[in-house]
């Protein structure tokens, strides 16, 4: 079965809240039409396989606004998932090993990725 695993992930193009990574990727002058085109917010159908997804709130480069903004589209969709935003830790986490509450990101994950064979 085909699944996703995203930690920290940049789901939208359409939001300013990490435009280094759109200009990067679209260039500077991206219309809405581009930048729709490439979120992955925006192209989450039915069909789209189960989503595991997991952040923190206190992430300074890419918010948690990314997540939130994927777990709707998700629900709308009723594209099974599960989302996971832990009040503490820096971007780039990894595995988080000692990393306080996120450090269990990986039990959660791998709970989760036995519930979908």
């Amino acid at each position: 079965m085909d699944f996703a695993v995203l930690g920290y992930a940049i789901t939208s193009m359409e939001t300013e809240t990490y435009r280094p990574a759109r200009v990067i990727l679209l260039g500077e002058d991206a219309g809405p039409e581009l930048r729709r085109s490439t979120s992955l917010d925006s192209l989450v159908t039915p069909q789209s396989p189960p989503f595991f997804v997991w952040h923190t709130a206190e992430d300074p480069y890419v918010p948690a606004e990314h997540t939130y903004r994927l777990a709707a589209a998700l629900a709308a969709g009723q594209v099974p998932h599960a989302v996971h935003v832990f009040a503490h830790g820096p971007h780039s986490l990894g595995l988080a090993r000692n990393a306080g509450e996120a450090a269990i990101w990986t039990t959660l994950a791998k709970a989760w990725i036995l519930e979908q064979a």
